[in-house]
Protein backbone atom coordinates (compact mmCIF):
# COMPACT_ATOMS: atom_id res chain seq x y z
CA UNK A 1 0.00 0.00 0.00
CA UNK A 2 2.82 2.39 -0.70
CA UNK A 3 2.07 5.26 -3.00
CA UNK A 4 0.71 8.54 -3.06
CA UNK A 5 -2.38 7.54 -5.10
CA UNK A 6 -5.49 6.90 -2.86
CA UNK A 7 -9.37 6.93 -2.94
CA UNK A 8 -10.67 9.00 -0.10
CA UNK A 9 -14.20 7.97 1.03
CA UNK A 10 -16.44 10.18 2.15
CA UNK A 11 -17.11 10.03 6.08
CA UNK A 12 -12.75 11.21 5.94
CA UNK A 13 -13.19 14.39 3.85
CA UNK A 14 -16.29 15.36 6.36
CA UNK A 15 -13.76 15.33 8.64
CA UNK A 16 -11.63 16.62 6.91
CA UNK A 17 -14.28 19.89 6.20
CA UNK A 18 -15.38 20.16 9.41
CA UNK A 19 -11.78 20.70 10.40
CA UNK A 20 -10.37 17.69 12.05
CA UNK A 21 -7.16 18.58 12.35
CA UNK A 22 -5.69 14.81 11.52
CA UNK A 23 -7.25 13.95 8.17
CA UNK A 24 -5.09 16.93 7.41
CA UNK A 25 -1.95 14.81 7.90
CA UNK A 26 -3.44 11.81 6.40
CA UNK A 27 -4.68 13.45 3.57
CA UNK A 28 -1.15 15.34 3.05
CA UNK A 29 0.94 14.57 -0.06
CA UNK A 30 -1.66 11.95 -1.51
CA UNK A 31 -3.20 12.89 -5.16
CA UNK A 32 -6.53 11.88 -3.77
CA UNK A 33 -9.27 10.01 -6.25
CA UNK A 34 -12.94 10.21 -5.60
CA UNK A 35 -16.06 7.75 -6.89
CA UNK A 36 -18.39 10.42 -8.06
CA UNK A 37 -20.64 9.17 -5.38
CA UNK A 38 -18.52 10.66 -2.93
CA UNK A 39 -18.64 14.21 -4.82
CA UNK A 40 -22.24 13.60 -4.79
CA UNK A 41 -22.22 13.14 -0.98
CA UNK A 42 -20.34 15.75 -0.28
CA UNK A 43 -22.67 18.26 -1.91
CA UNK A 44 -25.74 17.02 -1.00
CA UNK A 45 -26.43 17.88 2.23
CA UNK A 46 -28.92 20.77 2.37
CA UNK A 47 -27.20 22.66 5.59
CA UNK A 48 -24.49 23.35 3.41
CA UNK A 49 -23.93 27.17 2.98
CA UNK A 50 -22.87 28.54 -0.74
CA UNK A 51 -19.74 29.22 0.67
CA UNK A 52 -18.96 25.73 2.34
CA UNK A 53 -20.31 24.43 -1.61
CA UNK A 54 -17.64 26.30 -3.21
CA UNK A 55 -15.03 25.15 -0.97
CA UNK A 56 -16.00 22.04 -1.55
CA UNK A 57 -16.10 22.23 -5.42
CA UNK A 58 -12.45 23.65 -4.66
CA UNK A 59 -11.00 20.76 -3.30
CA UNK A 60 -12.77 18.43 -5.40
CA UNK A 61 -11.53 20.57 -9.09
CA UNK A 62 -7.81 19.25 -7.20
CA UNK A 63 -8.82 15.44 -7.14
CA UNK A 64 -9.55 13.19 -9.83
CA UNK A 65 -12.98 12.34 -9.88
CA UNK A 66 -14.14 8.70 -11.23
CA UNK A 67 -17.74 8.14 -12.30
CA UNK A 68 -19.57 4.75 -13.11
CA UNK A 69 -17.77 2.81 -15.44
CA UNK A 70 -19.05 -0.60 -16.12
CA UNK A 71 -16.09 -2.85 -14.64
CA UNK A 72 -17.38 -0.30 -11.04
CA UNK A 73 -20.25 -1.28 -11.73
CA UNK A 74 -20.14 -4.85 -11.87
CA UNK A 75 -17.37 -4.88 -9.14
CA UNK A 76 -20.03 -2.99 -7.06
CA UNK A 77 -22.85 -4.92 -8.19
CA UNK A 78 -20.64 -8.48 -7.03
CA UNK A 79 -19.82 -6.42 -3.46
CA UNK A 80 -23.09 -5.93 -3.02
CA UNK A 81 -24.19 -9.34 -3.49
CA UNK A 82 -21.65 -10.84 -1.15
CA UNK A 83 -21.31 -8.25 1.82
CA UNK A 84 -24.82 -6.37 1.56
CA UNK A 85 -23.00 -3.06 2.41
CA UNK A 86 -24.96 -0.31 0.87
CA UNK A 87 -25.41 1.04 -2.29
CA UNK A 88 -22.78 4.27 -2.19
CA UNK A 89 -20.17 1.90 0.05
CA UNK A 90 -20.25 -0.61 -2.68
CA UNK A 91 -19.76 1.59 -5.29
CA UNK A 92 -17.27 3.57 -3.27
CA UNK A 93 -15.26 -0.02 -2.67
CA UNK A 94 -15.53 -0.81 -5.91
CA UNK A 95 -13.79 2.45 -6.92
CA UNK A 96 -11.03 1.75 -5.06
CA UNK A 97 -10.75 -1.92 -6.28
CA UNK A 98 -10.64 -1.34 -10.14
CA UNK A 99 -8.16 1.75 -9.25
CA UNK A 100 -6.06 -0.72 -7.56
CA UNK A 101 -5.52 2.10 -4.66
CA UNK A 102 -6.11 1.85 -1.16
CA UNK A 103 -9.69 3.57 0.21
CA UNK A 104 -9.09 5.77 3.20
CA UNK A 105 -12.13 6.03 5.41
CA UNK A 106 -13.16 6.59 8.85
CA UNK A 107 -16.14 3.98 7.89
CA UNK A 108 -15.05 0.60 10.03
CA UNK A 109 -17.83 -0.94 7.97
CA UNK A 110 -14.95 -1.24 4.62
CA UNK A 111 -13.63 -3.82 6.77
CA UNK A 112 -15.55 -6.42 5.88
CA UNK A 113 -15.40 -6.01 2.03
CA UNK A 114 -13.02 -8.62 0.72
CA UNK A 115 -9.93 -7.54 -1.56
CA UNK A 116 -10.03 -4.54 -0.41
CA UNK A 117 -7.19 -2.59 0.52
CA UNK A 118 -7.99 -0.21 3.29
CA UNK A 119 -6.84 2.09 5.70
CA UNK A 120 -8.91 2.83 8.57
CA UNK A 121 -8.74 5.51 10.59
CA UNK A 122 -9.99 6.67 13.49
CA UNK A 123 -9.85 10.41 15.46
Amino acid sequence: MSGSNIVADTSLLVNFFNGHNKTRQFLSNRNIWLSGITEIELLCFPSLTNSEKNLIKSFLRECVVIDLEREIKDIAIKLRGETKIKLPDAIIAATSIYLDFPLFTMDKGFSKIPNLQSVIFDI
